[in-house]
């Protein structure tokens, strides 16, 4: 159950403020009362430390999450991506939607499996009576669904997400929080997870097509900021870069941003690399 969330307001029914969110909906565990979809979510400060595990999977431990925001529960699924999440400190409206992405996508991949398996297991049986089934058979062995792992499409949508967001978290970064969660020994790239699930989410209605140049935009800021900090300096050259990155055209989003984020350096005077 959620911890003691305040900042979800208290149950009208017994003023109790423990609530926990299940298939959607917000519940009191006082009570046991269904509030309804997104109650009082809007109150909800948006960088909430509230994990995904514990916010989605009902009848989990307590635990203080400003001592402990990693997860030790490994009987769920959700763990896993949970943990992904708390590694690249996303807010919490961020790691729900990247579930939620993750969810479909495995369902879906889970599904063609299943169908893939019931041709192949009746082609099988038809092929020892009819030698004509054989040429068919060897074609669908041939179709069989791609090796896409859960970690595949956990990096598609944690990434995703953050492109959605704007959440400057580089590939490396979100490559590594996978490949500790989800004992990854075989390494492959952001491309690789994208080649192997985007198609798939565009034919369940999920958008992919989220701004990449302001992304990129993002992630060079975070750099930036690294380097000389937050103040006046910063948001001059935070503004002006995103105001360059609509005069500036080119097919390769990460050049735009590149370009957008030097010109605005260049105008603040300021030599650093970015």
């Amino acid at each position: 159950m959620i911890n003691d969330l305040l900042s979800y307001g208290a149950c009208p029914h017994c003023a109790g403020t423990r609530l926990c969110i299940a298939e959607s909906e917000v519940c009191c565990s006082s009570c046991g009362a269904v509030l309804g979809n997104d109650y009082q979510l809007q109150e909800a400060p948006s960088g909430s430390k509230l994990n995904l595990y514990q916010a989605t999977e009902v009848g989990t431990k307590k635990v203080n999450l400003d001592c402990a925001r990693h997860i030790h529960e490994n009987n769920s699924d959700i763990s896993q991506l949970s943990n992904v999440c708390v590694k690249l400190d996303l807010p919490i409206y961020a790691a729900q939607d990247a579930n939620a992405v993750y969810q479909k996508i495995l369902r879906q991949k889970q599904k063609e499996r299943q169908e893939h398996a019931e041709k192949l297991k009746k082609l099988s049986t038809l092929a020892q009576k009819d030698l004509k089934q054989e040429e068919n058979l060897a074609d669908l062995k041939r179709e069989r669904p791609k090796g896409c792992t859960r970690a595949h499409i956990a990096t598609f949508a944690v990434h995703l997400v953050c492109r959605k967001y704007g959440l400057p978290r580089s590939d490396k970064q979100i490559l590594e929080a996978v490949r500790m969660n989800f004992g990854v020994k075989r390494t492959f790239t952001i491309l690789k997870s994208y080649s192997l699930n985007e198609i798939t989410a565009q034919e369940l209605g999920i958008d992919c097509n989220h701004d990449k140049a302001s992304y990129y935009v993002r992630l060079m800021l975070s750099r930036l900021q690294d380097d000389i900090g937050t103040g006046q300096l910063y948001d001059t050259i935070e503004r002006q870069a995103f105001a360059n990155l609509q005069k500036i055209s080119d097919r390769r989003e990460d050049v735009r941003a590149h370009r957008a984020l030097d010109l605005a350096v260049r105008g603040a005077r300021l030599y650093v690399q970015i």
